[in-house]
């Protein structure tokens, strides 16, 4: 999150996706994005998964427009992420 301030102070606006919502509430990020329920190391969606991770970074970039208090997280339900885990146990 030090490199993403760095780029905020430079002019240039940033959305964090995290998986760790409550460890990066405590860094303060200028805006942040938390899929609920995603797995650490899917941040994005599950490998491969095209379409979801589409929806992730569309709904991050939304965030772009959006004034937020530093340390806000906004949680996003996916439910495809959700189905697909479901299916797989």
């Amino acid at each position: 999150m030090l490199i993403q301030r760095a780029i905020e102070m430079a002019g240039i606006p940033t959305v964090l996706i995290t998986t760790d919502p409550a460890n990066s509430a405590a860094m303060r990020p200028p805006r942040a994005l938390c899929p609920e329920g995603f797995h650490w190391g899917h941040s994005l969606g599950r490998a491969a998964d095209r379409e979801l991770q589409r929806a992730v970074l569309i709904t991050a970039l939304q965030q772009l427009g959006a004034l937020h208090l530093p340390g806000a997280i906004v949680t996003q339900a996916f439910p495809a992420y959700a189905a697909a885990a479901a299916a797989v146990r």
